[in-house]
């Protein structure tokens, strides 16, 4: 399972709304790990067998521009 899922709202944070903020971080967090991780760990455990691989971004390790993405990023490679 390759774990890549990603949104921004390409705005700065003076410019973007609160909804689109959580938006971005309800795809990078909630879905890396609830659908990312929890989800396929249970079908690989029945099955005995898989991999999980979890990409990220080098925005979350420099923080650039948008600054939504970039803080989701940071989060999701933890």
């Amino acid at each position: 399972m390759v774990n890549n899922a990603g949104i921004t709202r390409d705005a700065t944070m003076r410019k973007m709304t609160e909804e689109q903020f959580d938006q971005v971080i309800a795809v990078h967090l909630k879905g890396h790990l609830e659908r990312g991780r929890r989800r396929p760990r249970q079908f690989m455990r029945e099955n005995k067998r898989g991999a999980i691989v979890n990409m990220s971004s080098i925005s979350g390790k420099v923080g650039l521009a948008p600054d939504d993405y970039s803080a989701a990023k940071a989060a999701s490679s933890v």
